[in-house]
């Protein structure tokens, strides 16, 4: 009908309690409470007995009772620290529980963001890859002579890799130590003449980079010359050994013939033995004759 107002419909929403991803705590600081001001008082009586005390040491009975106060006192303290120990064990219980249950939750927390951080580093891995790639690629136009020579390893730096150093910063980088690599090859070549082991230096430099290193090689390789040289001018500089003089044989005085006489010899004893070695010395100097045994051979 005209002039009643309409009905507005209402529409309920449900409004589900949404689930907490933090951590709410309610706890109660603990109180401890104990007889301090007595203990204290206690114990300061206790020590006063033994404050400044001194002990003849010369004598058994009195080592025997210092060790034993030390160990009356060493006693008293224990008894204190387990006490506080023991509260301590008990005050820590609820937190240890706490931290635990804790660890429990975030560590499933760890598993999904490991999982991410896994393929971040695989993409980074892949990124730096192919930054490298693009920076080898760079110097083997760049310095197409002395790739070959040189490999890219030795004049790759780990920085140029950062996405903060960039792609641009570092191709430069590489080509100033190129550059480098060709004023210090220029500096050696101008003492090629004069430098007796150039080809030494110049192995030395393209192997480290390094022109110091060149000419210490160079200069190396010279001082171990020097002292091979000194070595063979002492050895042929050293006079030679007189050949053994031969005694000269005093002329031979022409000898008179000799006369030949038979002989006996007469041997009292001998074995048969010892008289066959004779004949054979005998015969060796043209000496024949007949031995015959006069006993029983």
């Amino acid at each position: 009908m005209a002039g009643e107002s309409k009905a507005e419909e209402v529409v309920a929403e449900v409004v589900e309690e949404q689930e907490s991803s933090s951590l709410i705590v309610t706890y109660a600081p603990s109180s401890i409470e104990a007889n301090f001001d007595a203990l204290e008082k206690r114990v300061r009586k206790t020590v006063e007995l033994y404050e400044g005390a001194t002990y003849d040491l010369t004598k058994a009975d009195k080592i025997k009772e210092a060790k034993n106060d030390r160990s009356y006192l060493n006693g008293l303290k224990s008894e204190i620290e387990e006490r506080r120990k023991a509260v301590k064990r008990e005050y820590n219980k609820p937190l240890a529980a706490f931290e635990k249950r804790c660890k429990e939750i975030t560590s499933i927390i760890d598993g999904a963001s490991d999982g991410i951080k896994a393929q971040l580093d695989e993409a980074e891995e892949r990124r730096k890859a192919g930054a490298r790639a693009a920076l080898e690629a760079h110097y083997r136009e760049f310095a197409e002579l002395l790739a070959p020579v040189v490999p890219y390893e030795r004049l790759h730096d780990d920085k140029w890799l950062n996405k903060s150093f960039g792609e641009v910063k570092a191709k430069k980088a590489l080509e100033e130590k190129v550059s480098a690599v060709a004023r210090d090859w220029d500096t050696l070549k101008a003492q090629r003449d004069s430098m007796a082991h150039y080809e030494v230096a110049e192995r030395e430099l393209f192997r480290t980079l390094d022109l110091g290193s060149a000419l210490n090689a160079a200069r190396a390789a010279d001082e171990e010359d020097a002292r091979i040289a000194a070595m063979r001018e002492a050895v042929e500089s050293k006079p030679a050994p007189r050949p053994a003089t031969r005694r000269q044989a005093e002329p031979a005085v022409a000898a008179r013939p000799e006369p030949s006489c038979a002989w006996t010899v007469e041997i009292p004893s001998a074995t048969r033995l010892q008289m066959e070695q004779l004949a054979t010395a005998l015969r060796e100097r043209g000496i024949t004759g007949t031995i015959r045994c006069k006993g029983v051979c």
